[in-house]
């Protein structure tokens, strides 16, 4: 699944939860395209995120026991030609000796000629 559709997703789960009107689980799962145990793993998630989710079986919603809210900002940006060559992974490492003996990584800033691609 791609990232926005990701965060989409958590963010749609959070508002339910939040407003108290998820249903029972199974419906939970179809209003987020999930199966049941998805929904439980993606449960489980929000509460590694400390989310103090619990579900009531006579509201038949889950919900927050304390107040909790969840702030997610993501940017996306694309890259085409040649911007590429402006993003750089890393420092440009090469081999030096140091008394003619011992060698030595030694930091430069010298640009690569070669774009790093992801």
């Amino acid at each position: 699944m791609d990232f926005t559709k990701q965060a989409d997703r958590i963010q749609k789960m959070h508002r339910l939860i939040q407003a108290e009107t998820t249903g029972c689980p199974k419906q939970f799962a179809q209003q987020l395209h999930l199966s049941r145990r998805q929904l439980y793993n993606e449960l489980e998630r929000l509460r590694e995120l400390d989310a103090p989710i619990k579900y009531c079986k006579k509201k038949t919603t889950f919900y927050y026991t304390q107040p909790f809210d969840l702030e997610l900002n993501y940017s996306l940006k694309t890259i085409k030609g040649d911007e590429i060559k402006k993003i750089f992974g890393g420092a440009y490492f090469r081999a030096m000796k140091l008394h003619g003996s011992i060698l030595n990584l030694s930091h430069t800033n010298e640009v690569l000629e070669k774009p790093i691609l992801f």
